[in-house]
């Protein structure tokens, strides 16, 4: 079996433009509306043609009319109507959910699953969210140390035996006696993703907890990666961990064709990506050429050339997002001539 995997990120939102040229979200911007029996179908294609895993990401209100599902009742459904590829979040905000409940829940789906989770976490940013929904947004590093916090609170509660209870006392959260039975199938735990790139908390959050290491559309291009990891390798010194135990994944657009005019057309239609206020000091992605920089894109023999160059650094999952969804043409021409090249 490869050590290279690639995974499916499902489509849970439309982004496609409501008026003029300019899309609601970029990582959806041709999918004009939600439908589940096109999502279900993605899903089972995806799982059809090889892809490893299919993650979803952890956000309540996005997309054209804020409409998307639920992260969590999603997954369940997913694990309800397949049977092979894997399932993850593509991160769960911490503060969202007790993390308590959520040690029993990823416990739960890990056994409905027959051992299929991958969990995903993540300290949450988005504050439109919190305010919609009623939760206090901290600053980014109290969320942090809420995270912190709470995967050893998850470790704890999946490192019981049968009949015993796990209490644990920190300074955010607190439990006593906490059973989580049935645990999880997996030994010790479904695997843990952490995803963020602050170097001096968040990456050191992750040597010291994760056993996947996930990045973003910011920070997706090669020597930003190999600094990354870099950083998590010397974080890993500091704490006492082999950097051997961790795997790196690459999460960003993928763009799979031999069609010139619609390679253009997709690139026009994603671009420009405009980085975010902790990144200003960044050249937003503006044309093709910046694009190639951070995505999997153009023909099969470049996706191959821009995936390879990902592996050199040390990455090993690809969780990409397929630019023409809700066609499927993309996806399966990466499966058949992409893919292989890696088996």
């Amino acid at each position: 079996m490869s050590d290279v995997s690639f995974e499916f990120n499902v489509p849970v939102f439309a982004g496609a433009p409501e008026d003029g040229d300019e899309p609601v979200h970029r990582d959806t911007p041709r999918l004009e509306e939600l439908d589940w029996e096109r999502t279900r179908e993605s899903v089972l294609l995806a799982e059809e043609l090889g892809f490893d895993a299919a993650w979803a990401p952890d956000h309540l209100m996005l997309g054209r009319d804020q409409a998307e599902y639920e992260c969590w009742t999603l997954l369940s459904a997913i694990a309800g109507f397949t049977d092979e590829i894997d399932i993850g979040s593509l991160v769960l905000c911490n503060d969202y959910r007790n993390p308590a409940l959520v040690a029993k829940m990823a416990a739960t789906l890990d056994v409905v699953s027959e051992g299929r989770l991958q969990l995903g976490l993540g300290a949450g940013w988005h504050e439109p969210e919190y305010e919609a929904y009623g939760w206090e947004h901290r600053d980014g590093f109290e969320r942090l140390m809420r995270l912190d916090e709470a995967i050893r609170l998850m470790k704890a509660m999946w490192a019981t035996d049968p009949g015993e209870g796990a209490t644990f006392s920190g300074e955010r959260y607190e439990i006593e006696d906490a059973h989580c039975e049935p645990g999880p199938i997996q030994e010790p735990h479904p695997p843990i993703l952490v995803g963020g790139t602050g170097e001096e908390v968040t990456l050191k959050l992750v040597a010291k907890h994760a056993d996947v290491w996930n990045t973003d559309v910011f920070n997706g291009d090669p020597e930003t990666l190999a600094h990354k990891i870099g950083v998590i390798e010397d974080h890993c010194e500091t704490v006492g961990r082999d950097p051997a135990e961790l795997e790196y994944s690459w999460d960003g657009h993928v763009i799979c064709t031999r069609d010139e005019e619609q390679l253009e057309e997709l690139v026009d239609l994603m671009t420009p990506i405009q980085f975010e206020e902790e990144y200003q000091d960044r050249a937003p992605i503006k044309t093709g050429a910046d694009a190639r920089e951070y995505f999997v894109m153009g023909t099969p023999e470049e996706c191959a050339e821009a995936i390879e160059e990902r592996i050199d650094v040390g990455v090993t999952k690809f969780q990409g997002w397929f630019v023409d969804f809700p066609e499927t043409g993309g996806m399966e021409l990466f499966a058949d001539e992409v893919m292989p090249a890696f088996a």
